[in-house]
């Protein structure tokens, strides 16, 4: 679990490169699915982590997470949405 959560984080290190460089709408849309599998992943596992008792520190882990999430999300949804609607009218 704990390394589906480091390959989660670095995608979305990787996302927020791309938010810095230029853009790239294919790059996104390649992490932005690793993303999605490693996020289906963990849901799935859901229950099982019921199980376990967490450290503060994997709580901590968490939490810092989801924050990069949010803040990659309000830096790139727009960009992203943009990006797909000019290529959907330049077809």
């Amino acid at each position: 679990m704990f390394q589906k959560l480091k390959i989660l984080n670095e995608n979305i290190d990787k996302l927020d490169e791309i938010n810095d460089c230029k853009f790239s709408f294919e790059n996104f849309n390649q992490i932005n699915s690793q993303l999605e599998k490693t996020l289906f992943e963990l849901k799935s596992n859901e229950l099982s982590f019921e199980k376990f008792n967490f450290t503060q520190d994997q709580l901590n882990s968490f939490k810092y997470i989801l924050n990069k999430i949010e803040k990659l999300d309000s830096k790139i949804t727009h960009k992203a949405n943009l990006f797909e609607s000019f290529s959907k009218s330049k077809t």
